[in-house]
């Protein structure tokens, strides 16, 4: 079983590599956020240090942010993507035909879209730390244990959507859609304090927006570590993606509908 599993990961992995609006979105999406900030707000911007937390720089809460950012877009948008094509093409039925159990075809999806966060982070990480130096108090322990809940809640969603009876069509629209929404009303990369006299309707949108609450609960453990004030919305979302996991293996469609791949 596990021989099957990794063969799975491998191919998964090369239908990613023939991918590269995933790969670049992914990789170029912090990047491109941070370019923008320099761009609009001014390049000494993320070298700040917030008047409430002393030692904790703009970049360092922007690296937090950034990379719950990209796990959201790898559950949402990857995720549900290439799980609607194995449908659409019919590779989700023939797997179903196969020995393999549903299991390890979701442990697939989800390797190969955690290794497309962890190559993202690590990548942005350093080039962040080489320019602005490393940040003080990093805990990457905390960092990586509380990006993998993020990853688990992300991921759920992604292998439901692209299991609904949704043709692949829909998908492509709904998926970009859902994270479109939640980035802009997060604060769009930027840490959301900033927005709370910029935008004050903006910043209370945040405080009820998962996908900021998330990333608060990264950064107050990663960077001042201790839980953050929206741990009890994190833990609602972790229930949410079990129940969401529960019902994943019946509402999934194996049956596939053999749309034309375009």
């Amino acid at each position: 079983m596990r021989r099957s599993l990794w063969a799975l990961v491998r191919g998964e992995a090369a239908v990613l590599a023939r991918t590269p609006w995933a790969l670049l979105t992914a990789v170029a999406l912090p990047f491109a956020v941070w370019l923008l900030v320099m761009l609009f707000i001014g390049s000494s911007f993320p070298g700040m240090e917030f008047g409430a937390m002393p030692g904790v720089r703009v970049v360092d809460r922007m690296v937090a942010e950034l990379a719950v950012t990209v796990a959201v877009f790898a559950g949402i948008v990857v995720v549900t993507l290439h799980v609607a094509r194995a449908r659409a093409c019919g590779m989700a039925r023939w797997l179903r035909r196969t020995p393999m159990r549903d299991g390890s075809y979701f442990a697939a999806q989800v390797i190969v879209a955690g290794g497309l966060v962890v190559v993202s982070v690590a990548v942005f990480a350093a080039v962040m730390s080489a320019i602005y130096g490393a940040p003080a108090g990093w805990r990457p322990l905390s960092f990586a244990g509380t990006l993998v809940v993020v990853c688990y809640c992300a991921f759920s969603v992604g292998l439901l959507l692209g299991g609904l009876r949704m043709p692949q069509s829909a998908a492509r629209v709904a998926a970009p859609m859902i994270f479109v929404v939640l980035f802009v009303t997060s604060g769009m990369g930027v840490p959301r304090e900033g927005w709370r006299q910029v935008a004050p309707w903006l910043y209370e949108i945040t405080t009820v927006n998962p996908l900021a609450q998330l990333a608060d609960f990264v950064f107050d453990a990663a960077y001042l570590g201790k839980p953050s004030a929206t741990w009890p919305a994190v833990v609602a979302l972790t229930v949410a993606a079990l129940v969401v996991n529960a019902g994943t293996r019946r509402a999934f469609d194996w049956s596939g509908r053999l749309e034309p791949s375009t």
